[in-house]
């Protein structure tokens, strides 16, 4: 049986070389408020579900909405416009509860088991990569954290639940033929590098003890920023992962003083200064996130940072994946129909929530701090500080806009929205098909079939 494996600082596969590139697909397994325009971490949007409809209601919703999200057409889509890899976050709470650490979920496996008996009969590449774990690894919302500490490394226990759960994800899949391999922890930010450094030898130990087959896929802190204290593992089956939003951490980019090539001069700077670690770690380094969305401007902006960055990442010979395939009309390729139901919601909801919003007034929370006793605050703590105080926004987002507007759908309308995350019920950006189908159209040396399902 054939795996993807890494020779010579390269991706191959049955010996000959391949470029990986794809989608996240995010917010399926991994709730991320942005992307489906509701508040909150994923604990909080379930927890508002079940106290407007009750627990049969929010279970019932979320097994259709886990169903219609990924489906055969979508892999048909995929397939068509040349995509070979996909990264699929998922949430620890699929197969643990914080309140009995000492059970096991198994019935967890059943979205994975699809998404691989997919992924076989597309011939596309799948990287299982856990976005939120115990305790949350970073302080923001897409580790499901609700108190903007990142606690995941004050405990040895959640690491070590963290370390069994990769061990047990493994051991199923240990002959997944189109399992890419397991990205062991998204975004770290906030670690101390022994204990991160500690995780991953540990993590991978016990990975190899049940599976010898599949890449093991590390990240840097700083939000797989930064990788300056990471140590080269005693494996050879080890790949890094950066992730690259130069919008956010440098948005005079997005100044609309700058001509396109200026624009692209500087997300090259960024770049390069990302990748000087790649030197120093005898491995491949790939990009497992980026991309651009409404807040970075108009639609023919976004297509052109896209497709600049993806030209930089081509001349340099990343392999890169673009966050994320599908959303409620944020950043992705296939979105919920704007006229549809889920949309309507998601544009009440606006009228009073919005990424920008909550930091805005998280923002003048600790002003007025500052200026009410602590005028010494440093830039760095604020920086830290607004993770908290953004956490206890969201009780309020929760109860005064999250239920709210559900108590405004009766049970049965609710239930509907499910199935409007089903492809065949969203749009496709066609001008971004057009901008990144030339690049997929390259992968001429890849020797995976290139049957045509539709």
């Amino acid at each position: 049986m054939e795996f993807v494996k890494i020779q010579s600082k390269r991706f191959t596969y049955k010996d000959k070389c391949i470029r990986l590139r794809g989608f996240g697909i995010g917010s399926w397994l991994n709730l991320e408020h942005f992307m489906i325009g509701i508040p909150t971490p994923e604990q909080l949007i379930k927890k508002s579900i079940k106290e407007v409809y009750g627990a049969n209601i929010q279970n019932s919703f979320f097994e259709r909405f886990y169903d219609n999200f990924v489906q055969e057409e979508d892999f048909i889509f995929l397939k068509n416009i040349g995509v070979n890899f996909l990264r699929v976050p998922f949430n620890y709470r699929m197969f643990l509860k914080d309140n009995d650490a000492t059970s096991f979920n198994y019935g967890g496996f059943k979205h994975f088991d699809r998404l691989m008996a997919l992924a076989t009969k597309y011939e596309i590449f799948i990287m299982l990569d856990l976005h939120s774990t115990m305790g949350s690894q970073n302080p923001d919302w897409h580790s499901d954290n609700t108190n903007g500490v990142p606690l995941f490394w004050e405990y040895d226990i959640f690491r070590d639940k963290m370390t069994e759960l990769w061990k047990k994800i493994a051991k199923r899949y240990a002959n997944e033929p189109f399992l890419f391999g397991y990205d062991l922890i998204n975004e770290p930010a906030m670690a101390s590098w022994d204990i991160l450094n500690a995780f991953y030898k540990n993590t991978i130990q016990a990975i190899r003890t049940v599976d010898q087959n599949h890449i093991i896929v590390l990240e840097g802190d700083h939000f797989s920023m930064d990788f300056s204290g990471l140590k080269t593992m005693d494996c050879d089956q080890i790949a890094v992962s950066f992730h690259y939003y130069p919008t956010v951490w440098y948005p005079n980019i997005l100044n609309e003083l700058n001509t396109r090539e200026e624009r692209k001069n500087k997300i090259k700077e960024g770049l390069q200064k990302l990748l000087i670690a790649k030197e120093t770690l005898e491995c491949p380094f790939f990009c497992g996130e980026f991309g651009y969305g409404k807040d970075c401007g108009e639609a023919e902006t976004i297509l052109e940072l896209t497709e600049d960055t993806i030209e930089i990442f081509e001349a340099m010979n990343i392999d890169w994946l673009i966050w994320s395939y599908k959303d409620a009309n944020f950043m992705s390729i296939v979105s919920l129909a704007i006229n549809g139901k889920w949309m309507e919601l998601v544009n009440q909801i606006g009228k009073k929530w919005s990424q920008d919003i909550e930091k805005k007034q998280a923002e003048l929370m600790i002003n007025v701090l500052e200026k009410n006793g602590f005028p010494d605050i440093t830039d760095k703590e604020k920086y830290l500080m607004q993770f908290r105080v953004r956490a206890a926004i969201y009780a309020a987002q929760k109860n005064h806009i999250i239920k709210p507007e559900l108590e405004k759908i009766d049970k049965e309308s609710f239930m509907m929205l499910a199935e409007e995350f089903n492809f065949k019920q969203c749009d496709v950006n066609k001008e971004l098909v057009k901008v990144i189908g030339k690049y997929f159209e390259r992968n001429t040396d890849i020797t995976l079939s290139k049957r045509r399902m539709i």
